[in-house]
Formats: C-alpha cells, sequence, structure tokens
C-alpha cells in the first residue's frame, strides 16, 4: 500500500495550501495561538510564517513548509529511534 504524502495529508486537512497559523499551532508545535502570533511576528517559528495580505491579515503557514518540517521531524524521531532499538 503506498503511503500518502505529508503534503496531501495536510491539504485535506486543512483544506488549502494556506494554513491559517491559529489552526495548527498547537497540534504542530504545541503552542497557544497568542505565543504563535507573537513568535511568527518576530519570525521565531520553526518554519516561516507569512501574512496574507495587509498587516492586519492573519498569519498563514504553506502546507508544503509544514510537510517538509513534519517529515524531517520524523526522520530525525526515526533515525534516534534507530540508534535505541538495534537489532
Amino acid at each position: 500500500m503506498k503511503q500518502v504524502s505529508t503534503f496531501f495529508s495536510l491539504m485535506a486537512e486543512f483544506g488549502s495550501a494556506e494554513i491559517p497559523l491559529e489552526a495548527m499551532c498547537e497540534k504542530f508545535f504545541g503552542l497557544k495561538p497568542d505565543m504563535a502570533k507573537k513568535r511568527a511576528a518576530s519570525q521565531r517559528l520553526p518554519i516561516p510564517a507569512y501574512r496574507g495580505g495587509t498587516q492586519k491579515s492573519g498569519w498563514l503557514i504553506s502546507a508544503q513548509d509544514l510537510a517538509d518540517y513534519i517529515d524531517k521531524q520524523r526522520e530525525k524521531a526515526r533515525k534516534e529511534w534507530d540508534q535505541v532499538n538495534v537489532a
């Protein structure tokens, strides 16, 4: 069975390639929306955040950037797990 890509899974979950920061920050970064917005404003999130239009627009995250981040985290965890669980 072929694995569905992380990007397409995120697209299915959020329905867009641009994900509102508030919709994903707790699940993927463990941050409450207010803290996530503060970090986005100073570019201190693990991935880039951007505004959709004006300075008053909400913060957005690219589904591709988030997918790449998740895949890297999973790869890192797999390497650490393999080191501990040597066959």
